[in-house]
């Protein structure tokens, strides 16, 4: 894959981050790893400077209103400049992502009262519910690419919990709940993004046969961003309805719950091994297949995980574990197809129940998750 860079300067505590000339599925990937890194570290305010941007595909688009979307959950949002004169302006205004993500004409403009930091709320029913609570430390590194420490903070309250699964953000229930409520507004909201990321899966995936197989790195960042979709859906769902999530996994005979859990844990393998910048043409033999989906995983050795918390290290270790049980040797259009079958289906069902991450569904109890 071409490298890109997305040089940054810190402004009035702000990171600025300098977007290249042209944005496509080949440098989109890059795009998401700079800004979910920022977010990750605590600050809830980016600045994207696109004024030097002649080109933005859709790939970049989505990456840009996600990245406002999570910044937007923590009370920040990203600022974009945009030069009234510059190409992208028609491009902003063509897509009709004026309307979504704020535009500005200068750096300058876009500093302007941007908050850095952004401020827990505690527990409903606590003595401190009415008292302002303090600002989130920001992340520690070994909190980066997806990868889960021995302990965090919950989204809520801010008490330190351990987490049971790879995606957990809140302590318990009630937390995730009134979270949901205060952050989600109108269920109606949160159904429509639910289905626009179930959207850009499906898209992401069905684009596949298509991608020319002489074209190597268009066809691995064609893969990547299949994978990053695939593992953005499966943590919405595990994050805000994991009941219907156990629900709609209990439906399925044991040995099917155990190829849907090896699948998604190898994917999120996949995806922590492109976070931390390992090509996929490590990952994926292209000898065979005349289509990019019948290409195969190549089996991997155990990563070095010495500079992991033994959690992380644990949860990753099942992660390759999962890698090289189901998805070693096999397509990369059979590993998808589980993969995505299963979370249309959870996801279908979610979106169709107002407030659904509230809803506690009567489920059978699947085998733990391999990975999270």
């Amino acid at each position: 894959m071409p490298t890109t860079r997305y040089p940054f300067q810190m402004a009035d505590g702000i990171p600025v981050v300098t977007a290249p000339t042209e944005i496509d599925i080949t440098t989109a990937g890059q795009l998401r790893a700079v800004l979910f890194n920022w977010q990750n570290q605590g600050y809830i305010t980016v600045v994207v400077d696109l004024t030097s941007t002649q080109f933005c595909d859709s790939t970049g688009l989505r990456e840009l209103v996600w990245a406002h979307k999570r910044a937007v959950a923590d009370g920040g949002g990203l600022r974009l400049v945009v030069p009234a004169e510059g190409a992208f302006a028609r491009i902003f205004t063509v897509t009709g992502l004026d309307g979504i993500v704020p535009r500005y004409a200068t750096q300058e403009q876009a500093l302007a009262q941007a908050p850095t930091t952004t401020a827990r709320r505690p527990c409903p029913g606590t003595a401190a519910d009415s008292a302002a609570a303090p600002a989130r430390p920001p992340v520690r590194p070994q909190d980066h690419d997806g990868l889960v420490v021995d302990g965090r903070g919950c989204e809520q309250c801010g008490a330190t919990f351990v987490p049971r699964r790879e995606h957990a953000r809140f302590c318990s229930p009630g937390c995730r709940a009134a979270w949901n409520r205060e952050h989600l507004g109108d269920p109606a909201v949160q159904a429509s993004a639910l289905t626009w990321s179930l959207a850009a899966m499906s898209e992401a995936t069905a684009l596949l046969p298509a991608v020319k197989t002489h074209d190597h790195p268009q066809a691995c960042a064609a893969i990547g961003e299949a994978v990053w979709w695939i593992t953005m859906v499966d943590a919405t769902l595990l994050r805000h309805h994991p009941a219907i999530y156990d629900s709609v996994l209990a439906t399925r005979l044991p040995a099917g719950r155990q190829l849907v859990v090896e699948t998604l844990a190898g994917l999120r393998f996949v995806r922590n091994w492109i976070s931390r910048g390992t090509g996929l043409d490590e990952a994926i033999d292209a000898s065979e297949g005349w289509r990019i989906t019948g290409w195969t995983w190549r089996p991997i050795s155990e990563p070095a995980l010495a500079w992991l918390p033994p959690r992380a290290q644990a949860w990753e270790l099942a992660r390759h574990r999962a890698y090289q049980a189901r998805l070693a040797g096999g397509t990369i259009g059979t590993t998808f197809g589980h993969a995505v079958t299963f979370l249309a289906l959870a996801g279908a069902d979610a979106a169709s129940i107002p407030d659904a991450s509230n809803t506690q569904l009567p489920t059978t109890s699947p085998p733990a998750r391999a990975g999270g």
